[in-house]
């Protein structure tokens, strides 16, 4: 477990670093867009299946940054934000490298 939450620690920080980039976060790390809103087209594409909403993302990503300072989380929350959070950098990196 620890070693997941060392991987999410650092996918986290990447997973900030695309969004920022895309528009979906702001310098802050905050969503960039209401909650109640859509993402952008490219994005809400590459998303699609994994993450529906800024809600959900605004979820993930709290559980990733609580992983990442060390604040109790459940085994299968970990697991799932860890599963998740891979796919999700693994889709974003993909797309990003098919726009270059």
């Amino acid at each position: 477990m620890i070693e997941r939450r060392a991987e999410l620690g650092l996918w986290v920080g990447r997973l900030e670093t695309i969004l920022i980039e895309r528009g979906v976060l702001n310098q802050d790390g905050e969503v960039a867009c209401d909650a109640g809103s859509r993402f952008a087209r490219d994005v809400e594409e590459a998303l699609d299946g994994f993450i529906e909403n800024p809600v959900e993302l605004v979820g993930l990503l709290k559980i990733c940054r609580d992983a990442r300072d060390g604040r109790p989380l459940s085994p299968a929350v970990l697991m799932a934000a860890h599963l998740m959070t891979k796919e999700i950098l693994l889709v974003l990196q993909e797309a990003r490298g098919a726009e270059s």
